[in-house]
């Protein structure tokens, strides 16, 4: 113990303690999330994925980390495909909370699952802080943030586009990253033609 800290001085330590204890959490967790997906051993589970209802849930977790800071949008268009539900939750729950996590206060967020030329997209477009050219190559690799300070105060692991990738390779999905700084991003998942349809 620390008899000599005022209450205040203990206050604050505890919630510090919390605070890298919940960071621990959410670490060890992308974590075994990355494990898992690159396993082998670790086949896909294909069922038909309710887009309308898990795009719900993706916003209400926008909404609450967000916590009244943004305007957040969803349109639905498309019709549901086949896929892992946990699995495409968590991408599309990533790029969601990542938008959040970049766009400043009274920033926008759209969300949108349409179908496309060639298949169907899952986009998330934000008013937030945008990333430099040098940087979107790099943006899927372990650990790579492109502010480390927000990353920090929003409890980021930087695992999170790391997850999207393995998750978009079981799909056989594929990433559109643009963004311009100071301007904003979109992130926008393709689907192919026939994702749609019950697998053989």
């Amino acid at each position: 113990s620390e008899p000599d800290l005022d209450a205040a001085t203990r206050t604050q330590h505890l919630k510090l303690m919390a605070e890298q204890g919940r960071r621990m959490q959410n670490l060890v967790e992308d974590m075994l999330v990355l494990t898992r997906l690159e396993s082998i051993d670790y086949p896909l589970r294909k069922e038909t994925v309710g887009i309308r209802g898990l795009l719900e849930q993706v916003h209400a977790e926008a909404e609450a980390l967000s916590g009244g800071r943004h305007q957040i949008s969803v349109l639905v268009e498309g019709p549901d495909i086949v896929g892992n539900p946990d699995e495409l939750r968590s991408a599309f729950s990533n790029l969601v909370t990542n938008a959040v996590r970049y766009t400043p206060d009274g920033g926008e967020i759209s969300i949108s699952w349409k179908a496309s030329p060639n298949g169907f997209e899952f986009s998330v477009r934000d008013t937030g802080i945008g990333i430099k050219q040098e940087h979107l190559s790099r943006l899927t690799e372990r650990f790579f943030r492109v502010d480390k300070g927000r990353s920090r105060e929003t409890q980021g692991t930087g695992l999170g586009l790391a997850i999207v990738k393995h998750v978009l390779v079981r799909h056989n999905a594929r990433l559109r990253v643009e963004s311009e700084p100071g301007k904003g991003s979109t992130f926008t998942i393709h689907f192919s033609a026939g994702a749609e349809k019950a697998s053989a």
